[in-house]
């Protein structure tokens, strides 16, 4: 097998639905799925030695990332900063392509979270804030037709 070597780059983040859908790629600098398991109860020992480890369970997924802040402009202009205010704890639509050139789309829902630290920062610095938004159920990947990733 060669080495595959996957880079996120020209990629899309949008969020909601029309009339309110904003895209939020030219703000992102970061940006992951991620998952988190824990155990699901206790590992057993029984009297011949023999062990059970715990059981897993899928605690939830993510979106995570980081975005500059745009603090100075308001949501009916774009304003990721501003529309996340607005938005605070809606379930949204979310619509995350990684790379234009084969990767999937990947969609579904999530609830807005405002991030920590989104008005200010280090004086005369580019500010960021760091996101972490809540996924409703497992998200849908969608592989372009015709590449060689869609057969995957």
């Amino acid at each position: 097998m060669t080495i595959n070597d996957s880079r996120l780059r020209n990629g899309t983040l949008e969020l909601g639905t029309s009339p309110t859908l904003l895209d939020v790629s030219c703000q992102i600098t970061n940006c992951r799925i991620t998952s988190s398991y824990s155990d699901d109860g206790d590992a057993v020992t029984v009297l011949c030695g023999d062990s059970l480890p715990a059981p897993r369970k899928l605690d939830g997924h993510h979106l995570e990332g980081t975005i500059i802040q745009d603090f100075d402009v308001a949501a009916a202009d774009g304003g990721v900063i501003a529309w996340l205010w607005a938005h605070d704890l809606e379930n949204v639509a979310y619509s995350y392509i990684p790379d234009d050139s084969g990767a999937p789309t990947i969609t579904g829902n999530l609830v807005v979270e405002i991030p920590g630290d989104t008005f200010g920062g280090d004086v005369n610095t580019r500010n960021t804030a760091d996101f972490t938004w809540s996924l409703q159920g497992k998200p849908t990947f969608t592989w372009p037709t015709g590449g060689a990733s869609a057969a995957a």
